[in-house]
């Protein structure tokens, strides 16, 4: 799947009708194309359990990796992974991915915009997200580094 065509998706769809390429990488997370991942869940948008077509899409999400999705979700820790793949511009709102780039577009937005940071259960700094329009851009570093590069981009689907 392209990123186009996960971008595509407006509201819940089964994982089964995004493709039959989804690989499993870690409780409820497929990857379905290159460095696209979908988040899903066993319940319908009523809330129902026992519907055949489960699991459902509710998240797309652009990452440089499995392992940066492990970081962010699963508390991990920072892996040895190293790997890093530049973010499509289509979804950069005219920036190169760069923290300084993106906290400017805040002010720009009229929409719900904000910059906060996740800790883990045991108090540990996980990451700092932008957050611009509902679209996410999350980064690793828990200093103010201009230059990284955004590591995680999530686009919530509707239910």
């Amino acid at each position: 799947m392209e990123l186009n065509e996960a971008l595509s998706l407006q509201r819940l769809m089964p994982l089964s009708q995004i493709g039959e390429t989804a690989e499993p990488i870690f409780q409820g997370f497929f990857r379905v194309g290159t460095n696209i991942y979908v988040r899903t869940r066993v319940s319908n948008k009523n809330l129902e359990t026992n519907d055949p077509l489960a699991p459902f899409v509710t998240v797309v999400y652009w990452a440089t990796s499995p392992a940066a999705l492990k970081r962010a979700f699963l508390d991990d820790e920072p892996s040895t992974d190293t790997f890093f793949a530049p973010p499509p511009k289509e979804i950069l709102i005219g920036t190169s991915g760069l923290y300084a780039e993106l906290l400017v577009q805040i002010p720009k937005s009229e929409k719900k915009t904000y910059e906060r940071a996740e800790y883990s259960n045991k108090g540990l700094f996980q990451y700092k997200e932008i957050n611009i329009d509902g679209i996410k851009y999350i980064f690793f570093d828990n200093k103010n580094n201009t230059s990284e590069c955004v590591s995680i981009i999530e686009f919530p689907l509707k239910s």
